[in-house]
């Protein structure tokens, strides 16, 4: 065999053992943390439920109990009324995602008719989903333009201080970068810290009747609530280097000793 075969079989050795380093382990599973059968809060949820003073509001909500496929939970506030469903998941680094269907929706600055968020009562980096578009809860940066008439499911990652949202992406194109985020927050630092690990989805807004842009609202179906821990998926460099650091060593040694016995003839 030629040296530069060999130089080459080494080459590759080290290829492949450098390759594994900083892959992820395994995610764990993605969990239903409400499948639209029922109510939220009958499942682990807490419901921060209201009409603010004055009382000139109504909320609606309309279970499902069939058992099918097709369930949705339906829920509609107006006027000052506040229904916020929240949950501790306990992870600092995690995927939420719901799939939802908007037949109204309001919002203005740092209120939402209609939300989901990594960090609940965060009122700057929420995901705000309106009637033609979905945007963050402070309306800082770009919106994205949807038709949220249809059921979509809407996912917002949180690792390392960034968020990104996604839209009917599956959990495993997420983490595995192949999906492509249509808006982005880097260097998130919530509004408070205690929050990170409880997240939160409904109508969180409380404006009085006197507000300028009183009476932010939304009617809407819900069909699912994802959640999955990304505090697992961690690079694992010490194995797969030593492997690799092995592999090349070994290369190394073979060809010196061929080298050398091919000096002797």
């Amino acid at each position: 065999m030629k040296l530069t075969q060999k130089l080459s079989i080494a080459t590759t050795s080290l290829v492949l053992g450098c390759a594994g380093v900083g892959l992820p382990s395994a995610a764990q599973a993605a969990t239903f943390l409400f499948d639209g059968s029922g109510t939220p809060d009958a499942v682990g949820w807490q419901l921060d439920s209201f009409v603010a003073a004055p009382p000139n509001g109504t909320i609606t909500v309309t279970p499902q109990f069939t058992g099918k496929p097709s369930d949705v939970l339906s829920v509609s506030t107006t006027g000052t009324a506040v229904h916020l469903y929240s949950r501790k998941i306990d992870a600092t680094n995690y995927l939420i995602s719901m799939g939802v269907k908007v037949l109204r929706s309001s919002f203005n600055s740092f209120d939402y008719g209609l939300g989901l968020s990594p960090f609940t009562l965060d009122r700057s980096n929420s995901l705000t989903i309106g009637e033609k578009s979905i945007q963050w809860s402070d309306l800082v940066g770009d919106s994205f333009a949807i038709d949220t008439s249809v059921f979509h499911e809407y996912a917002i990652s949180y690792i390392d201080g960034n968020l990104n949202v996604y839209v009917d992406n599956s959990f495993d194109d997420i983490i595995a970068g192949t999906a492509t985020p249509v808006l982005t927050r880097t260097g998130v630092t919530p509004q408070n810290e205690s929050v990170v690990g409880t997240v939160a989805f409904g109508d969180q807004s409380n404006d009085s009747s006197t507000f300028p842009n009183c009476c932010v609202n939304s009617a809407y179906q819900l069909d699912f609530i994802r959640f999955e821990s990304l505090d697992n998926i961690t690079s694992v460099p010490e194995p797969n280097t030593n492997f690799a650091l092995f592999s090349f060593g070994l290369g190394i040694l073979f060809i010196n000793k061929k080298l050398g016995f091919s000096r002797k003839r």
